[in-house]
């Protein structure tokens, strides 16, 4: 690297410098994807084939996850653990989008968190009640939050940012 290519880089503007470093908003996004693939096929197993413990019903949304995860099927816990994980990353993606700037990032990331957190509650709920509607929420929010983290990693105005994008008046 030059001394000159050094010092552009020292007097870039803030968003010149966000949106090349990015934050990391496409990696992130990429792993919250992956992860709710392999969450929606856990999901669909464990709906299928795991025979939830009789002593886990009735139980609160913060007791049936410690159920699930201590004392449920192996793919029980590891769909909770994961599930977990996923509120971990959109709240990660959420923050860097704000740390970018990038309006669009940032709605969409907070509509993917709002999802997976009405998925994880949902889950808790099917594992306290075993109810159908529980299961269809979570696989709605799940798909609802997907969609949102496909939109940022395929858009290109989401995950660099208008402004990266836009004309300027003296530009044009």
């Amino acid at each position: 690297m030059s001394q000159s290519d050094t010092c552009d880089r020292d007097r870039a503007t803030p968003a010149a410098r966000a949106t090349t470093r990015g934050y990391g908003l496409r990696p992130n996004c990429f792993s919250a994807v992956v992860m709710l693939l392999v969450q929606y096929g856990l999901g669909i197993w464990v709906n299928l084939y795991a025979q939830i413990p009789a002593s886990d019903h009735g139980k609160g949304a913060f007791a049936a996850f410690g159920a699930a995860v201590a004392d449920g099927p192996l793919a029980l816990a590891l769909h909770a653990v994961l599930g977990t994980l996923l509120l971990v990353t959109a709240v990660a993606f959420v923050i860097r989008a704000v740390l970018a700037r990038q309006t669009a990032a940032i709605v969409l990331g907070a509509i993917a968190l709002l999802a997976i957190i009405t998925a994880w509650f949902s889950g808790a709920s099917f594992v306290g009640a075993s109810a159908n509607g529980a299961s269809f929420t979570m696989a709605t929010a799940a798909g609802v939050a997907l969609l949102c983290y496909v939109i940022v990693l395929f858009a290109p105005d989401a995950a660099r940012g208008a402004s990266a994008q836009a004309p300027t008046a003296a530009g044009r």
